[in-house]
């Protein structure tokens, strides 16, 4: 907490043939980021770098075919990986069956795309025979009539207007019956000497003709039977491949439960394996271990005396290390408090040895929101959600969502008891502390000084991450360093204690302005040469104006704590006033109850959302910017995830 987790690069050197037992173990313990040696300069040229893109990708091909999920959970925690030559071995008769199950897959889907294409052909064919119903007519001799053409077809329903009138020319006749996903069905009739013109404007129409088969063109009536045969022999056909598809899915399904963890256990070793390098006998492995991880892997290794184990200690100065590398961030925090260290994520991860705010950021927000959305009964029901999120089977984000519901409720419900107000009303609890319509001022003073106390802590942190890091020039001379803190505290005891400023107090508030941008000056014009020194000192000017308007402003904005919380009432009061207007109405006291219970809806969840907004943006941008150095690159372990139960744990 309060600090990133001390790093250590560790250097592992072991037995070639022991690599897949090692990567088991590793896999085991969860605790080692693994990094590409190739990375290393010093070290590329040394080693020989074994190419395992072609096994992995075998084994993602038949991951693919019997839909397994690689990154999924180990079922079987006595599972264990093979050495690559092994793997190979053993794969060569699971692909040939699946290359089997491949071939009838798609053969499978290629007759269900057969038999709905001809479901949908006959669908066509009936709407066109039930056009020709009334006329009890032979079709066949309706496409065979002497002197006039008759052609069935679709076409776009836009070009339908163009086609009209290119055929005004023509004795002609369109019969549209039927309009489906954009596309006219009709009839085409017309003389046989214009039959060619014809044709060629209906394919300038992107006409789609529809050839009646023979053995439709009988009497409409007897067609229609034909065709209605002919479906039902296709459902039938359809309800059989329905039966064998099942069958395919249901040996899907079992022959992933029986190889699932074997390919998965296997593509994660075989990934983390090629980061490393070899020689003929000896491969090397580094990588990153938090400092209380490192006894953990060292009892993994102590086991094998061929197993080699260096780790050095990672300085909180260096934010990459002598090998150009940079050094990877771990947050540690109670259970509790990650859902918060989520929401600090969303603005960055802090750099190697920068301050972690996770602790104070919860703080702040907890108490920031109830501050901002006091009530009693608003508060209890954030809570109760809170609680029904952890009790019932929801969601991972649903249930992180109720863990930060549970505290922020608590609090709205303890400054609703502070405030007296329950659900909006202000006269059914007496308030502990005061009401916010009736000391504003008060309010006002509080918000501010609130702000002022954030603020301070936030250059704190940033001086306390400094002088961890070492970076004692920046912890001096820069806008939220110790002479940042001089002049903001003067401004504030100036303030305070003798309302305005005496000679004194402008001397403290001056000083420390006047040494810390002097010392950006120096320092900015020994790095540039005399031609730049005008433009040095024009931007010395603009960074001290903007250090006052900085410090004045982000004070200031915390203002909008008072602010939402006077809103919260005045939203209630609101809503009461339009209840009353309405209560003298038929059947007013219905109304009543239901405008004030919709009411507080809307302040759940409109103002209770908005409030949350302004809380984190408060942090991000008055707080967090204090310190906060979002150049953090994050720790990720190389683990197998072992499944028990509903759980998903790290052995």
């Amino acid at each position: 907490m309060f600090i990133t987790e001390k790093m250590y690069r560790v250097y592992l050197f072991l037995p070639r043939e022991d690599l897949t037992a090692f990567w088991d173990a590793v896999g085991r313990f969860g605790g080692l980021q693994p990094e590409d040696v190739q990375r290393i300069e010093g070290l590329r040229g040394r080693l020989r770098f074994v190419d395992l893109s072609s096994l992995i990708s075998r084994l993602r091909e038949a991951a693919s075919v019997l839909k397994v999920d690689l990154d999924g959970p180990l079922s079987d925690p006595g599972i264990s990986p093979l050495p690559p030559d092994e793997l190979a071995a053993r794969l060569k008769p699971l692909e040939e069956e699946l290359g089997k199950a491949r071939e009838r897959e798609r053969s499978l889907h290629e007759r269900r795309r057969t038999l709905e294409r001809e479901l949908e052909h006959l669908r066509i064919q009936e709407a066109h025979l039930r056009l020709l119903t009334p006329l009890e007519a032979d079709i066949g001799d309706l496409f065979r009539l002497r002197r006039f053409a008759v052609l069935a077809g679709t076409m776009p329903d836009y070009r339908f207007p163009a086609l009209e009138r290119s055929l005004h020319r023509y004795p002609h006749l369109l019969l549209p019956y039927r309009r489906h996903r954009h596309r006219v069905q009709l009839l085409v009739v017309c003389p046989r000497e214009h039959l060619d013109e014809v044709r060629k404007a209906l394919e300038a129409a992107l006409f789609r003709p529809l050839e009646i088969p023979e053995e439709l063109r009988g009497k409409p009536r007897e067609a229609l039977e034909l065709l209605e045969r002919r479906r039902e022999e296709l459902r039938g056909e359809l309800e059989k491949l329905r039966e064998e598809e099942a069958r395919f899915e249901e040996w899907r399904r079992g022959k992933a439960d029986e190889v699932g963890d074997f390919l998965r256990v296997n593509a994660a070793v075989l990934g983390a394996r090629g980061l490393g390098g070899e020689t003929r006998e000896v491969a090397l492995v580094t990588g990153w271990v938090p400092g209380r991880e490192l006894a953990g892997l060292q009892r993994a290794v102590r086991g094998r005396k061929e197993w080699v184990l260096e780790a050095h200690e990672i300085p909180y100065r260096m934010a990459v290390d002598r090998d150009g590398l940079p050094v990877p961030t771990e947050l540690r925090n109670p259970r509790p408090l990650k859902p918060f260290e989520a929401l600090v994520r969303l603005y960055g991860l802090p750099r190697y040895g920068g301050f972690d705010p996770t602790v104070l950021f919860s703080l702040l927000f907890v108490g920031l929101f109830g501050m901002m959305f006091g009530d009693l009964g608003h508060g209890f029901v954030l809570f109760l959600l809170g609680l029904l999120a952890q009790a019932l089977p929801v969601r991972p984000g649903l249930r992180r969502a109720g863990a930060l519901l549970l505290p922020v409720g608590l609090s709205s419900m303890v400054f609703g008891i502070l405030y007296g107000s329950v659900f909006g009303y202000e006269d059914l609890i007496p308030a502990l502390w005061f009401h916010p319509m009736d000391a504003i001022d008060r309010l006002l003073t509080y918000a501010i000084a609130i702000g002022a106390g954030v603020i301070v802590v936030g250059i704190l942190a940033n001086i306390w991450a400094k002088l961890i890091q070492a970076r004692l020039g920046e912890l001096l001379w820069e806008r939220f360093g110790i002479l940042g803190l001089w002049f903001y505290l003067a401004g504030l005891l100036s303030l305070g204690l003798s309302r305005g400023f005496s000679a004194l107090n402008l001397a403290l508030v001056l000083v420390p302005l006047a040494l810390m941008t002097g010392g950006n000056l120096v320092r900015e014009l020994r790095r540039r040469d005399e031609g730049s020194r005008g433009l040095v000192l024009l931007i010395g000017a603009v960074d001290l104006f903007e250090t006052l308007i900085v410090y004045f402003s982000n004070t200031l904005s915390f203002i909008r704590v008072a602010a939402f919380a006077l809103n919260h009432v005045a939203l209630s009061l609101a809503i009461f006033q339009v209840a009353d207007m309405l209560r003298s109405l038929p059947g007013g006291r219905f109304i009543d109850g239901l405008l004030v219970a919709g009411g507080n809806l809307l302040i759940l969840v409109l103002e209770g959302g908005i409030v949350a907004i302004q809380v984190l943006r408060l942090e991000f941008y008055e707080f967090f910017s204090k310190f906060f150095e979002a150049e953090g690159v994050p720790f990720r372990p190389f683990r197998l995830r072992i499944q028990r139960g509903k759980e998903v744990s790290h052995a």
